[in-house]
């Protein structure tokens, strides 16, 4: 749907609207989201001949809701509306009656600890090649690195007598510290030993042809790839790249009882709640939490029954 323009009589309010938004703390793109989505409320006031925001009832703001074809705008709308009654704008909340919905969330591919490591023993040492993979694959399933991280890391970046990898990271620009475990120092320090005339440049991994360039996340996809087909592993209805083992290892350290806080750092998320979605594939842990729901009575069981 096209975002409609501007109605005249609303234009101050999304202004004052929108600078609210932005000292909230809101970032400019989800400033210019909410803004589409008002518009899309504003506009069907103007077109109904709503003019005066205080004249708006329960009625209008249902009727309204059907104009959303992208039901994402009831959330802004919501907050629009609370804002509106906050201000005195309007004389009552009218935020509840705007329906909720809630997306669609898909559970994420992973992979048991046992198939990982079968991943893992399908790398052969024996080849500059095969200590690159390992290590390349190590920082991924052990550490959780995202691809983009292992394809821009230096030299300098790792740390073998802390034990640790300090980078800033590439999807978000924040700097993430994260322990390295001993198996995924070894395969490094293998690597490096064997490859150093290639590092001059201070990335830690290249390519193994000519011209040797630093590696391309494209290539780290590959790796994983092929070290999951060598392994045998089933990848029917899973994704099976570098960010399913980086999910698999979030969802194995959840269900092993690791905190999400601990998780969230691990994976240099920002967000408190970015990994809570990790613990639904642990369906066996699920079932201890299940309740049995209680038995329908009342008005309910009326509408159950379809006496109502």
């Amino acid at each position: 749907m096209k975002t409609p323009s501007v109605p005249h009589a609303f234009a101050g309010l999304l202004d004052d609207y929108q600078e609210y938004c932005t000292e909230i703390g809101n970032k400019p793109e989800t400033v210019r989201i909410k803004k589409d989505f008002c518009l899309i409320f504003l506009q069907f006031l103007s077109d109904i001949g709503c003019n005066n925001i205080f004249e708006i009832t329960a009625e209008i703001v249902a009727k309204s809701c059907l104009n959303y074809a992208n039901k994402d705008g009831y959330a802004a709308l919501r907050q629009f509306l609370r804002y509106l009654f906050e201000k005195s704008l309007i004389s009552k909340d009218l935020s509840a009656i705007v329906p909720h919905h809630k997306r669609r969330q898909n559970v994420p591919s992973v992979f048991t600890p046992e198939e990982i490591k079968k991943m893992e023993d399908t790398i052969t040492l024996d080849t500059p090649t095969g200590k690159r993979n390992l290590a390349i694959l190590l920082l991924i399933t052990r550490m959780g690195l995202r691809s983009g991280d292992i394809a821009e890391l230096k030299l300098s970046s790792i740390d073998f007598s802390s034990s640790h990898v300090d980078l800033i990271q590439q999807k978000t620009g924040e700097p993430l510290s994260v322990f390295m475990p001993e198996c995924v120092s070894s395969a490094l320090k293998a690597h490096i030993s064997i490859n150093n005339p290639s590092l001059m440049d201070g990335y830690v991994f290249h390519s193994m042809s000519a011209p040797y360039g630093s590696l391309t996340t494209s290539i780290i996809r590959h790796i994983v790839k092929v070290c999951i087909v060598s392994a045998g592993i089933d990848v029917k209805g899973k994704k099976h790249g570098p960010h399913a083992l980086r999910s698999s290892l979030a969802s194995n350290l959840v269900s092993g009882g690791t905190s999400y806080d601990t998780v969230r750092k691990i994976l240099g998320h920002t967000d408190p709640d970015a990994v809570k979605h990790y613990v639904k594939t642990d369906i066996e842990r699920l079932r201890k939490c299940a309740l049995s729901p209680p038995e329908p009575t009342g008005v309910f069981l009326d509408l159950l029954c379809g006496r109502r």
